[in-house]
This record gives C-alpha cells, sequence and structure tokens, in this order.
C-alpha cells in the first residue's frame, strides 16, 4: 500500500509515480515454434562471493511488459575471468530501445560483446585496478566500449534496420577478486544509473557528468581509498555519450 507523503518510512515504488500495472507476471511473450533461441526469460538471477565483495545480480520484465506480454528488453551477464586472487568478475546490464522490435537482442548482443572485450584483456585491467591507474583504465574500458557499440551498429546494418533501433545502452562493474583490492570500477554509455541499496533503500551515486567541477571526490574519479566506515569506494569512469551512427 502507497504511504501517505507526509507519514515517514520507505516509499512503495522505484520513481516518481506509483507503477500503473501489477507487479506479477499477467503474460507471456509470443513465441515462435522456429526460433525458440529467441525467448527470454521474465527473470535472471546471479550472484558470487569473492574476496570482499558479494554480487547479487537480476534483471526483470518491467511491470508494463509483463502486462502487455512483451519481452524483457534488459540483458544481463556476470562472468568471471582468470583465478584466484588474479581473477576479474564483470556485471554487465545493457537495455534495448524502447519499442524496437529487436531490443532484446540488440541487449543481449551488447553484454556479450563488451564480455567478450573485458575477458579478453581482463588481465591487465586486473592489474590496473590493483594500481588505481586511473587514466589507463578510463581510456581502455571506453575503447572496448566504442567497439562494443560498433559491432551493434555493424549488425543493424546487415539486418537492413536503423542504427538507433537496434542500439542499448550499457553499464559495467568490474571487482577483483583479490581481498585486498578495495577499489571497483563502474562504466557504461547512454542513460540508466548507478545505485547502492542500504538498509532498504536505493541511493543514487551516479553523478551528473555536466555537473562534475573541480577536484575528483570520493566514489566520482577518485584514487582507491576507503571511507571512514570501511566502505569500497567506487572508481567511476564517466558516461560518454554513444557516438552517432
Amino acid at each position: 500500500m502507497e504511504r501517505p507523503a507526509s507519514t515517514p518510512g520507505p516509499r512503495g515504488h522505484v520513481g516518481t509515480r506509483p507503477p500503473t500495472y501489477d507487479a506479477e507476471p499477467t503474460a507471456l511473450p509470443a513465441a515462435d515454434p522456429d526460433d525458440l533461441d529467441d525467448l527470454v526469460a521474465d527473470t535472471v538471477l546471479d550472484g558470487a562471493r569473492y574476496g570482499a565483495c558479494t554480487v547479487r545480480a537480476v534483471s526483470l520484465r518491467g511491470d508494463s511488459a509483463r502486462y502487455r506480454g512483451e519481452p524483457r528488453r534488459d540483458a544481463l551477464l556476470t562472468a568471471r575471468f582468470g583465478v584466484g586472487e588474479h581473477a576479474l568478475l564483470l556485471v554487465a546490464m545493457a537495455t534495448g530501445a524502447r519499442a524496437a522490435p529487436g531490443a532484446h537482442r540488440a541487449a543481449a548482443e551488447a553484454c556479450h560483446w563488451i564480455g567478450r572485450a573485458v575477458g579478453r584483456s581482463h588481465a591487465r585491467l586486473v592489474e590496473d585496478i590493483r594500481n588505481g591507474r586511473r587514466g589507463d583504465l578510463k581510456s581502455g574500458l571506453h575503447r572496448l566500449t566504442d567497439r562494443s557499440l560498433g559491432k551493434l551498429r555493424a549488425s543493424a546494418s546487415e539486418q537492413g534496420v536503423a542504427p538507433e533501433e537496434y542500439a542499448a545502452s550499457l553499464r559495467c562493474l568490474l571487482l577483483s577478486a583479490d581481498p585486498r583490492c578495495r577499489t571497483r570500477v563502474f562504466f557504461g554509455v547512454g542513460p540508466g544509473g548507478l545505485f547502492r541499496l542500504r538498509e532498504g533503500e536505493w541511493q543514487d551515486i551516479e553523478p551528473q557528468v555536466a555537473e562534475v567541477k573541480g577536484e575528483p571526490v570520493l566514489g566520482f574519479g577518485s584514487p582507491p581509498s576507503e571511507t571512514p566506515e570501511g566502505d569500497r569506494l567506487t572508481m567511476d569512469l564517466g558516461i560518454p555519450t554513444p557516438p552517432s551512427p
């Protein structure tokens, strides 16, 4: 039940207004018997624990998509590259363009390409994260992201669709499995956000890039460090605007 605005306590929904539809799934997307690989599950849940980090990741259909019987537009990838303390964990979330027929396929492809790019470079990325090489990380990861988006544009051309119809926004989190490494790296492209769940409430910790001024601050462009409470800080590499098709 939604609480009155004057009553303290957690809000019953995320966003500026309550949901229009019930949160429970009510309809499944139409299936093609000759293309069952194109089906997308309503909910995907994954997680692991490495070093000082516990990862819980979930992707689920929105209420309106559940009501209309549309597929989930988000794609989730959780992957470990390497072994032991030299391992790198990647959590990637991509969202396809709204109202585009192949949105779920574009999102899955975006996760596939960024996962492949990060996996092939994981040894170098682990060392850069351990040593707090923000400049190297920013240039390298932006390059990998641009290449992944380039693959999407090439795929759109092959399918004969407009690039903006076969596109995806992307958010990624990199975690070292080394328990002595207290740094997380966050990067992505396009609209989206980075939130932290604390004591049952979501906290928006992604600054607006256009408002960034002055020296780096904790959690945004800062060197690896730790708050007095022991928080592991996120090295945010910025969210660039996707290149024009």
